[in-house]
């Protein structure tokens, strides 16, 4: 597909902030693909607007998008957990999609807003294998790489309501699936969230936070706020707050209805997804080793030239 045009103020803040040079995108796509040509290892997704996000996720850095995306396709071989069946009609999937675990909200009035994200940490989810969940969480950012500029280049404010945490679900994500979850998004994934709006927190919060730390960088520890009182206009606007929140964005109910078709009309396209991976006996380097993540927790080093 070709890349679709960017609102003015949306143009600007990529030019600003990520270095775009409006006029010179389809120079680096080809660099980028002939590069592609000597790396029989990676299928990829190579359109534009898929190559583009990268690009921009990784502020036009030609070897930055080069190491995102041997990441991005390697992990879904070394992690497939949570890369295969991801058929939205699958019962985990159906089921976290009609609890609503993960939505993304309406878009801002402002063009050049980030996306805001709402995460609910529900009962009902701990009845499933927290791989499960993080697949979902997957899927959506995908669904947003796929569509969203704003996600790409704005990034997104991440809202998550604890009301209903409980110690079952801290005692189901061990610090492995912690470590793995935050490095792929750190190391693979060319998105990033600028705060994360912790709301209801419960007292168990603190102790389910201490598992996440050790894990994050203390840049990312002051992203995060924990708000005591119903009152956050200041960082998430009403009017994109669903009325169950007090906002005006309409009821959760529609949201989630909207949201789960949404997912489901990229059934074909997640099938198809599964091709997109790397083949390790096919890597002109060194392969990497059982393993993909080191004892320290960070990706193992991938020879990249």
């Amino acid at each position: 597909m070709p890349i679709r045009p960017l609102s003015t103020e949306l143009q600007e803040k990529a030019v600003k902030e990520l270095n775009e040079e409006p006029g010179k995108q389809h120079d680096a796509l080809e660099n980028i693909r002939e590069w592609l040509k000597k790396q029989p290892h990676l299928n990829v997704r190579e359109d534009d607007q898929t190559m583009v996000a990268f690009f921009r996720g990784c502020k036009w850095n030609l070897q930055r998008v080069k190491e995102k995306l041997d990441y991005f396709y390697s992990i879904k071989s070394f992690v497939p957990e949570f890369f295969d069946d991801r058929n939205p009609f699958s019962p985990a999937v159906q089921d976290a999609l009609k609890a609503g675990c993960i939505l993304p909200l309406r878009k801002e009035d402002d063009p050049a807003a980030p996306r805001t994200i709402l995460i609910r940490m529900l009962k009902r989810a701990t009845e499933h294998r927290v791989n499960d969940g993080f697949k979902l969480i997957l899927m959506t950012f995908e669904i947003l790489m796929n569509e969203d500029d704003n996600f790409i280049i704005s990034g997104s404010k991440v809202l998550e309501d604890h009301k209903e945490l409980s110690l079952k679900h801290i005692q189901m994500v061990t610090p492995t699936v912690i470590k793995d979850a935050l490095t792929f998004l750190k190391s693979a994934y060319p998105v990033k969230a600028n705060s994360f709006h912790i709301i209801n927190a419960p007292d168990l919060f603190a102790k389910a936070f201490d598992l996440v730390k050790p894990f994050i960088s203390e840049k990312t520890v002051k992203k995060v706020y924990v708000h005591t009182d119903e009152s956050f206009d200041e960082v998430i606007p009403s009017s994109i707050l669903p009325m169950d929140y007090g906002g005006t964005g309409g009821k959760i109910t529609d949201l989630i209805v909207e949201w789960k078709l949404k997912v489901e009309s990229y059934r074909d396209w997640f099938m198809q997804d599964y091709e997109f991976r790397s083949d390790e006996s096919k890597r002109a380097k060194k392969p990497i080793p059982d393993g993909l993540f080191g004892l320290d927790g960070s990706f193992r080093n991938l020879d990249i030239d």
